[in-house]
């Protein structure tokens, strides 16, 4: 299995539990739940029949809920390979949809289940119910999805989204319907009355559900991307932060303000796949170190490798500031001979170390191509005043890290002429507008790219009214705007670009690609739709996930005239569009 399939099947895992060693879940093509692991009979299979199906951390079972009227059926496949099968008679008239179910906290300390329910009118309705057949309705008083609940602080959290802003949440008192708190944050976790939360200015907060307040916590390093209370010691906060471009934990402890490294859990990206009163599970994988598992229990920390394995040659990677330009750095061993600027999407992204292009990176090292990932005015991660230098102004901004990005790759002996951009969603934008900048760059390849940002701020605030102020404040969408067709189809008389776009994609628009490059052709200039049959924006197969990657890289073949890439398995594949 070549790296890109081995990659995206590890992602859609479920780290469930461990015991001496991941526990897994994964969805196969029988469409049932196979679970795998130490400890886990094999084979362990769940049918996904259920109305909703949840794993309960507190029993380690995978538990399939049933709804037949008002009665309730819960059967529960736990790890050890055992069954055990319990029901409840639910309150009120029946006829419900299930939305949603959640582990919580019942008024005693009891662990419970709250399932989100629908009835014909489209009104919800909350019920928790516990294995001994109490339930408890609760009817909420908006519409939001219910993210914590726990009785003993009367607290049942309510997430309402607003598209590209902020959530908004809502402490509603299920006991006693005393007014409501909102607050404006992002929900991470939730213990022992407390809510972790991340703020829309980014910064750690504490949100006491007995009382409503909300206070700043001690903040670590870096954009902060997710966060759990450590059961074991409710006051202490487990921090995953990206700083300078690869991910950290921290333990933030509330109480005494004090904030410091996790031993052993850093570099690369790392994503909290599993939190519960015995430890807190990671996926951590980078583009050098390949993919591992960890597991931070008390007093412990474990480790099992995942199957991407490290990369095989000897290239580094560093952050460096390039003028204003905030980027990750890829050397090869030998001097370059090449040199590709990759741009993240967003634009409210980052660059980080993850394994980018599902692999691209090692291939393009191996053939002593260097990669600048690129945190280009706009990007998070570097302060306000970063994010919006490229606001409602992309061509200056964008021109300036362009030149930075040159100046770095005339230090490694590299001209422009040996350089080309690559970029994804909104990076593929400025893939095409850093050609029409600079006609001495050999190219570019850009992957579902937005090609008309006015015609996609239309059509996301159709779904959504958030979006057209969100928007506008970032862009031009009058006549004066950057991103279009006409404007982008005006790239060099010498550059190649190649624009590969599923045609099933309802993120950017395969249409928007093809008029482009059919406007670009009918100019005699060389740039070349790849059009990805039944594709939508991201990969939704392994084999699919291997076949863009090989796109793009013979697209950067193309664009670079590189005739053979010398993969990191050991292999040589010919760059070519065919």
């Amino acid at each position: 299995m070549r790296l890109p399939e081995a990659f995206f099947e590890e992602r859609r895992r479920h780290l469930l539990s461990w015991r001496r060693g991941p526990v897994f879940g994964e969805v196969r093509a029988d469409g049932a739940l196979h679970i795998t692991g130490p400890g886990v009979p094999d084979p362990l299979r769940v049918e996904l029949g259920a109305d909703a199906v949840l794993f309960l951390p507190s029993r380690e079972a995978v538990a399939g809920f049933h709804l037949d009227g008002t009665l309730l059926t819960v059967l529960e496949h736990r790890l050890d390979g055992s069954r055990h099968q319990w029901t409840a008679q639910l309150t009120g008239a029946g006829g419900w949809i299930v939305l949603d179910a959640l582990e919580g906290i019942g008024e005693r300390g009891e662990t419970c289940v709250v399932l989100t329910l629908q009835d014909e009118q489209g009104g919800l309705v909350l019920q928790q119910v516990c294995e001994e057949g109490s339930v408890q309705s609760y009817v909420p008083l908006t519409a939001g999805e219910l993210v914590h609940w726990d009785l003993t602080c009367d607290a049942a959290v309510l997430r309402s989204e607003r598209g590209p802003r902020t959530p908004q949440l809502r402490l509603e008192r299920p006991l006693t319907s005393e007014a409501c708190t909102t607050v404006t944050a992002h929900w991470h976790d939730g213990c022992d009355g407390s809510g972790a939360l991340v703020d829309e200015d980014g910064l750690l907060c504490i949100w006491d559900l007995r009382t409503g307040e909300l206070t700043p916590a001690v903040q670590p390093a870096g954009l902060i991307d997710d966060v759990r209370i450590l059961r074991d010691a409710p006051t202490r906060l487990f921090v995953v932060a990206t700083h300078h471009g690869t991910d950290a934990a921290y333990i933030c402890d509330k109480a005494t303000g004090e904030t410091w490294g996790v031993d052993g859990v850093s570099g690369g990206r790392l994503r909290i796949r599993a939190a519960d009163g015995r430890g807190i599970g990671l996926y951590q994988f980078s583009t050098l170190e390949g993919s591992s598992w960890l597991w931070f229990g008390p007093g412990r920390l474990e480790y099992a490798a995942g199957d991407v394995g490290p990369h095989r040659g000897r290239a580094s990677v560093a952050h460096r500031r390039l003028g204003d330009t905030p980027a990750l750095v890829y050397l090869p061993q030998r001097e370059p001979r090449a040199v590709v600027v990759s741009l993240h999407g967003g634009p409210e992204s980052l660059e980080r170390d993850e394994l980018r292009w599902d692999g691209l990176y090692r291939d393009l090292l191996a053939a002593d191509i260097a990669v600048i990932g690129a945190n280009y005015a706009g990007s998070l991660g570097y302060g306000a005043a970063h994010t919006r230098r490229g606001w409602r102004n992309w061509a200056r901004a964008f021109a300036e890290d362009l030149a930075a990005c040159r100046e770095a790759a005339a230090a490694w002996g590299v001209g422009p002429e040996r350089m080309a951009l690559l970029g994804g969603s909104f990076g593929g934008s400025l893939a095409l507008l850093g050609c029409t900048l600079d006609h001495r760059l050999a190219g570019a390849v850009a992957s579902a790219p937005m090609i008309d940002v006015g015609r996609h701020a239309e059509r996301a605030a159709a779904a959504e009214e958030a979006y057209a102020s969100w928007f506008g404040e970032r862009f031009e969408l009058g006549d004066a705007r950057e991103f279009t067709a006409a404007r982008l189809a005006r790239t060099g008389a010498g550059q190649r670009v190649v624009v590969v776009h599923g045609d099933q994609d309802d993120v950017t628009d395969f249409r928007d690609s093809r008029v482009a490059v059919e406007l670009a052709q009918e100019r005699d200039l060389a740039w070349t739709l790849v059009a990805e049959e039944g594709t939508g924006h991201v990969p939704s197969s392994a084999d699919r996930a291997l076949a863009r990657l090989l796109r793009v890289r013979a697209g950067l073949g193309h664009v670079l005239e590189t005739d053979v890439l010398g993969c990191d398995d050991g292999t040589s594949d010919a760059w070519t569009l065919g």
